[in-house]
């Protein structure tokens, strides 16, 4: 009897032991697990916060730079406004893209900036080629004055609840359709903002704006399937440097990834859920060391974009600021570039690396398409060009232009004076749609 009674206690203290351990060990375990997934949270913030903060100063900038315009009259100073502002606010939209915001949950803002941006630009380039605004022009720039004025305003009262709080947690907190986060926007367009109608169908009137995405026609696959994509295209990436961030529902629905490179800089890269495919690559600015030429920066574009699964494209705008190659890259088709498909590619001249990538107007643009034979002969759309330019190249290209337009153009690029345009002459009628002239400034060449 004592003998079995000495043994059941030494079970119970066998047992005891055992279910101390296990405690022990899932308490550890559990502790691991929250602990990767606050750090991985805390990620996340950072990108949401660092994209909110930029948001916030381009916001302010372009109301202070719109104020400046309406009392510095037409001149080169004002111009220089302009084209500033719509950078301003070109970058605006794209910080919100990078936001966590509930589809359609503040469209109404999203695309009165992107107006703005392309409503100035266009200001500025009338003002560039000498003429005059017109009254109306001039009293919708007051318009906008006051339009962004009071949203400056609204943006900056609610950065203190954002800058408290946590984007992260807003984003996951649903009330109706909207997440948290998104209803905190939505306090930026009220009853007391009043957006002005601007008379402009460039590139961001609303059939631009509200383009339907044409290429993501694929099943939605599982953020396991796009990490592995991820390794597919950074082949000397280890797996175990890519972390899954979650996810971003914009125009684009995306898994978002931190992964280390070799040179130990932290890169994010979003991932399309439906086909997993590389939405946007972005990564720290690196010196401004320059080991490599603008040629080879653009054979790593190319090779780079093909390892997305993006192939036939060849470089058609190249410039170089700083220590980093800006390459755009459009696919080929018939030997006609089709500008509406473009690809970004942006890479460090001293590592030799890819350090940006956005192919957003790709994914959203790029269709099987019948591209009509040109009725013009090459010489016809040269004859075209105005007599005072030289033609240096001319080039088959599908053409975006406004009103949503996609037109088959010889795309004809010219010198004279020491300056180069591009002058797109219709390849069935032999009419000067658009002509663009490079502008070299400080932060690189533009097309103005």
């Amino acid at each position: 009897m004592e003998k079995s009674l000495k043994r059941s206690n030494i079970f119970l203290i066998v047992l005891s032991v055992i279910l101390a351990i296990a405690l022990v060990t899932f308490v550890v375990l559990y502790g691991i697990s929250m602990s990767n997934q606050n750090r991985l949270k805390v990620d996340l913030e950072n990108i949401y916060q660092r994209n909110y903060s930029e948001l916030v100063d381009n916001i302010n900038n372009s109301a202070i730079k719109l104020s400046k315009v309406a009392v510095s009259g037409e001149n080169a100073y004002s111009r220089n406004l302009l084209n500033e502002i719509s950078k301003n606010t070109a970058q605006a939209t794209t910080n919100l893209s990078a936001l966590p915001i509930s589809i359609n949950g503040i469209s109404e803002t999203i695309k009165f900036i992107n107006q703005v941006s392309g409503y100035t630009q266009t200001l500025s380039n009338k003002l560039d080629r000498g003429e005059n605004l017109t009254q109306q022009e001039l009293e919708t720039l007051k318009q906008l004055k006051d339009a962004f004025t009071t949203l400056k305003d609204k943006i900056n009262d609610m950065s203190t609840k954002i800058y408290n709080g946590k984007i992260y947690d807003a984003s996951v907190a649903f009330d109706g359709d909207f997440n948290k986060f998104t209803q905190i926007l939505q306090n930026l367009k009220s009853k007391d903002v009043e957006y002005p109608a601007m008379i402009y169908d460039g590139p961001f009137s609303d059939s631009m704006v509200n383009k339907d995405i044409k290429n993501m026609n694929f099943s939605k696959v599982t953020s396991d399937v796009a990490k592995s994509e991820i390794l597919d295209v950074f082949k000397d990436v280890d797996q175990n440097s890519v972390t899954y961030l979650g996810e971003t529902n914009g125009h684009f629905k995306t898994y978002d990834f931190k992964l280390i490179a070799p040179s130990e800089h932290s890169m994010y890269v979003q991932v399309t859920q439906n086909g997993a495919k590389i939405l946007t690559l972005s990564v720290g600015d690196f010196d401004d060391t320059q080991n490599y030429s603008l040629g080879t920066a653009e054979d790593i574009a190319i090779k780079f974009t093909n390892a997305t699964g993006i192939n036939e494209v060849k470089c058609v705008w190249s410039d170089v600021v700083g220590g980093d190659a800006y390459i755009n890259l459009a696919p080929v088709e018939n030997c006609v570039i089709l500008y509406p498909d473009l690809v970004k590619v942006k890479v460090d001249l001293n590592s030799g690396r890819v350090v940006g990538f956005e192919a957003s107007s790709y994914y959203t643009n790029h269709t099987k398409r019948s591209l009509k034979t040109p009725a013009l002969s090459v010489q016809s759309a040269k004859d075209e060009v105005p007599s005072s330019l030289y033609v240096k190249e001319t080039r088959l290209c599908l053409a975006p232009l406004e009103y949503n337009r996609e037109i088959l153009c010889y795309e004809n690029i010219c010198s004279h004076d020491g300056a180069t345009y591009y002058v797109y002459v219709n390849a069935t009628d032999g009419e000067i749609e658009n002509i663009l002239k490079v502008v070299e400034t400080d932060n690189g060449s533009l097309l103005m």
